[in-house]
Order: structure tokens, then sequence, then C-alpha cells
């Protein structure tokens, strides 16, 4: 057992800290940082209202269709 070594490649260490945001929004958390860090605006803006749809809009078409439902 002693003899595997991992090695965890600089792109693993770069996104690991945004996987605690969850698994789906914390890869959009993601481009929204990494993208306005390296001078891309638009494409940060775009990752941006795709975390707003999923953190915010999807719960609340989901809440408002279960109530309908009920």
């Amino acid at each position: 057992m002693a003899g595997l070594d991992f090695k965890i490649s600089p792109r693993v260490r770069r996104l690991a800290p945004f996987f605690l945001a969850g698994p789906i929004s914390g890869p959009l958390l993601a481009g929204v940082v990494l993208n306005f860090r390296g001078g891309r605006p638009v494409l940060g803006s775009l990752y941006a209202i795709a975390l707003a749809e999923v953190a915010f809009v999807l719960p609340l078409i989901t809440a408002k269709l279960g109530l309908q439902v009920l």
C-alpha cells in the first residue's frame, strides 16, 4: 500500500475549493470567479446568470409548481 503515489493535477487543486459550494453550483461559481480574474467579463457574466438561475430561479419554479399540485 505504501507504493501508491497520487498526483493531484494543478487544475483539480485550483477547482477543488469551489466544490464546497455544491456539485452543481460549485463549477458555476468557479466559472464566475476564474473568468473575471482572467479578464473575460462576458463569459463570467454568463456563468453568473447560470448560477443565479440554478440557485434562485429553479427553486422558485419548483415551489410554485409543487404548490399547484397540492
